[in-house]
């Protein structure tokens, strides 16, 4: 018989978070795992593909502030579905996910850890509350090394890379004259201020150059307008969020990630998976990814200098920019698949049920 498991996530928009659980979950064995979803708030555009791939999508219906009451709503589902594991994801869901599951005895509780610094972000009178929670859910499931190693004190610890699939991410050869371009949300972490001053000091040497930047998020207007003081209005386009980023990583001639900190880098996993030679900074769960001269660039975070080098030196030497293409593709296929990935949490799953039934 199968294991019963509900991922509880905060809302279904399209994030990294998200999208990856949308990706995965449909390739998971229906004769291992049993999977269902539950969002807490949200208009949740991303449940109709899940739905479509025969997974149960449940709206909890909570509001966007920190709102106790669907602790009962899950509690009720949880019974009602027998859930054996509950995994939660983001900060709302794993501290509500925990209460609930703790009141109807839900076997087993996991929460992933999808970035480092996870807490900075949320409310100071939450985070204790959910350092309280993680200290006592079954399992932390960190998506890199560098994440885990904020979460030594856990009951039990896993690395499960992210993944990405390999077949809809298909390798094309490096455009010649393509923009540069970056997927990342418009926040401080992802270091988008640096990437413009870098692009401003290359316009004179590259006077054709262009960035393309994907995403959305708090900084937007102050990035459109740093890029127009820096005289680059008509040489960068913003592009909104979207749900497939493959046509613009399609005419990427490099992919840029150039962080403060990151869990992983799922985009620039996609990027490496399309052939797409990619520029990312020294930073935690980038450094599990690239390779500095194997499979990509790695750059010293927050440096205009040397990103604005490295930018240049692809630009430069076409041939380098294919190799280093072609050795990513390579390495994501080998490490980073989405099928591997899932293998990975299918064995956790059943494994984790396993050892709570056998208690």
């Amino acid at each position: 018989m199968s294991c019963r498991v509900l991922n509880l996530i905060t809302e279904l928009n399209i994030g990294g978070a998200e999208r990856l659980l949308v990706e995965v979950l449909p390739r998971l064995d229906r004769a291992k795992v049993e999977p269902q979803v539950a969002c807490l708030y949200g208009d949740a555009p991303l449940a109709a593909v899940l739905e479509k791939a025969g997974i149960r999508v449940h709206h909890l219906r909570s509001s966007r502030k920190f709102d106790p009451r669907p602790v009962w709503r899950l509690a009720r589902l949880l019974e009602q579905e027998r859930i054996e594991v509950l995994h939660t994801h983001l900060i709302q869901a794993d501290v509500l996910g925990y209460w609930a599951g703790r009141l109807v005895r839900t076997p087993a509780i996991v929460s992933t850890k999808h970035n480092v610094r996870y807490y900075d972000r949320h409310d100071r009178w939450l985070r204790p509350v959910a350092r309280w929670v993680e200290r006592r859910v079954d399992a932390v499931v960190a998506v890199s090394n560098a994440v885990a190693a904020e979460y030594r004190h856990a009951r039990r610890l896993e690395v499960i890379h992210n993944g990405v699939d390999c077949k809809k991410y298909a390798p094309l050869p490096v455009p010649g004259s393509g923009p540069v371009v970056c997927v990342a949300n418009f926040t401080m972490q992802k270091g988008h201020r640096i990437l413009l001053e870098a692009i401003a000091r290359l316009v004179p040497e590259f006077p054709g150059l262009q960035l393309e930047l994907a995403g959305g998020g708090p900084l937007q207007d102050d990035l459109q307008a740093r890029a127009e003081r820096l005289g680059l209005a008509k040489r960068v386009v913003f592009l909104r969020t979207m749900q497939d980023v493959r046509p613009v990583l399609m005419r990427a001639s490099i992919f840029v990630l150039p962080a403060l900190w990151e869990g992983l880098g799922l985009a620039a996993l996609e990027a490496m998976a399309m052939g797409r030679p990619v520029i990312v900074t020294d930073v935690d769960g980038l450094r599990e990814i690239v390779t500095h001269d194997r499979d990509g660039l790695v750059v010293q975070s927050g440096n205009v200098e040397a990103l604005a080098e490295a930018i240049a030196r692809l630009l430069r030497d076409r041939e380098l920019a294919q190799r280093l293409a072609d050795a990513a593709r390579a390495h994501v296929v080998e490490t980073f698949s989405l099928d591997r990935m899932a293998r990975r949490l299918e064995d956790f799953y059943v494994s984790l049920a396993g050892r709570k039934s056998g208690a």
